[in-house]
This record gives structure tokens, C-alpha cells and sequence, in this order.
């Protein structure tokens, strides 16, 4: 996809680590001009030096209604155009069952990942380019069950709610929307730091229900986002290494 995004501008929240920093770079590599949106304003402005040219950090508290409208009139005000959204930003927490997730984790979980999705979502609904597009993380955790975090699992699941609830608006304005759901990655949401982007033809085969790159799914939303997945809209993509493929594996008894 050399230079599919030439003149076209991406924002990206949660783009000051992870999954949102590989794909603020790849975004910057295939010509977009790339606007890196966090709370953490370091890291993005970190991620934006890193791309150099007209890469941007902008601080956003996906939480918050107003912040998320002041990103986009941000992003308006310096390029006059947005053409790609990739909703990233997301939270896990601490939790080890239901039993340790108390009201206030429950809360947070919702307030970063289903209220953010939805306030990002109708910030840029308004102003999106037409042929434009948006792609929303989700997770493997929105399509089955996680006996460990069941309150990230239930965010999770709204997010692919909100998208397929939300394409008829896109469409209005000539832009789809679509979700990505991956399993294990490779990020410091996953205590493991972030490493180098590679050519794309160079990424590994992640192994059966192994734990991929950011990048590797930052591949993905960059494919969603670009022409060529112009019949893909209201989809929740499955990034997974097969994890949900077939029922989890089972030790079957030995002997007589």
C-alpha cells in the first residue's frame, strides 16, 4: 500500500503507545498526515517527533464528551480535513475475576471504552471526509466471554454494538465504519514495551493462538481504512492467531 493515504489526514487516539503507535507510524508511512491523540500528551508528542513532518500530538480524555470534540476541531483547524479515524484508546485494569472487579472499575472500563468509543465516534461523524472511513478497537473479549475481566469483556462487546449501530450515519456522509477485535498483543497494556515497526512483509507468523505485534493489527486498520476495503462496513474484524478458531484445546484422558 505504498503511499495509498497521500494527502490524506488520520487521527488516532490511544497513539502514544501500543497498537496506536504502530499505526500512527504506518499511517505516516503510507503518506497520511498523522495526528497522534492521547491523554498521556508526552507520548504523543513522543510518537509525532518520532514521524516527524507534519505528524501533530493532540491530548484527549476519551472519557470526556467535550475533549473529544476539541480533538477534532483541532485536527479541522490544522489540515481542514479528516479522512481516517482510528478510535483506538482503550483500558484494562487490574482484575483477576469477577470478584475483583468492584463499581469503580466497572465504571472506569465503561467511561474509557464504550463512552469513549461513542464520544470519538460522534465527534467525528460530523466532519468526516466523504470516502472516508473509521475503524474502532474492540477486542476478542467483545465477542466471547473474559471470565477474567468480565467488565472489560462487557465494554467490549458495546463497542461492536455502537459500530454496526452507527454505519447508517457514516453512509450518510459517504464514510464507513467498522471494528477491530484482537486477541493477545504484544503492548504495554500487556506489560510488553512497545518495539520497532518493520516492513510489513517482514512481520512474523504469529503462532496458533500466539500473541501478534501491534503492528499487526495496525496493518489491519490501515487495510480497513483504505480503498481497497471499500465492501467492508458495520464489521467486527477478528485479529486473533486462531484463538477463537475452535473450542479451546482440552488434555483428553490416558491410559486403559
Amino acid at each position: 500500500m505504498a503511499d495509498i493515504f497521500s494527502g490524506k489526514v488520520a487521527l488516532i487516539t490511544g497513539g502514544a503507545s501500543g497498537i496506536g503507535r504502530a499505526a500512527a507510524i504506518r499511517f505516516a508511512e503510507e503518506g497520511a498526515r498523522v495526528f497522534v491523540a492521547d491523554l498521556n500528551l508526552d507520548g504523543a508528542q513522543a510518537v509525532a517527533a518520532e514521524i516527524g513532518g507534519a505528524a501533530s500530538a493532540v491530548q484527549v480524555d476519551v472519557a470526556d464528551y467535550a475533549s473529544n470534540q476539541a480533538m477534532a476541531a483541532a485536527v479541522m483547524a490544522a489540515a481542514g480535513r479528516l479522512d481516517v479515524a482510528f478510535l483506538n484508546a482503550g483500558y484494562y485494569g487490574a482484575a483477576e475475576g469477577l470478584g475483583t472487579v468492584d463499581e469503580d472499575l466497572f465504571d472506569r472500563l465503561i467511561a474509557i471504552n464504550l463512552k469513549g468509543a461513542f464520544n470519538g465516534i460522534k465527534a467525528v461523524q460530523p466532519v468526516i471526509a466523504d470516502g472516508g472511513a473509521v475503524v474502532v478497537t474492540s477486542s476478542a473479549a467483545g465477542i466471547v466471554g473474559h471470565p477474567g475481566n468480565p467488565a472489560y469483556s462487557a465494554s467490549k462487546h458495546g463497542v461492536i454494538g455502537l459500530v454496526k449501530s452507527c454505519v447508517d450515519a457514516f453512509a450518510a456522509r459517504g464514510a464507513r465504519i467498522n471494528a477491530i477485535c484482537p486477541g493477545g498483543v504484544e503492548t504495554p497494556m500487556n506489560g510488553i514495551p512497545d518495539v520497532g515497526v518493520v516492513p510489513a512483509g517482514s512481520l512474523p507468523r504469529v503462532p496458533l493462538r500466539g500473541f501478534g505485534r501491534a503492528q499487526h493489527v495496525a496493518e489491519l486498520a490501515l487495510w480497513l481504512a483504505s480503498p481497497a476495503a471499500g465492501f467492508v462496513n458495520g464489521q467486527a474484524q477478528l485479529i486473533d492467531g486462531g484463538l477463537l478458531s475452535t473450542f479451546a484445546p482440552v488434555v483428553l484422558p490416558v491410559g486403559p
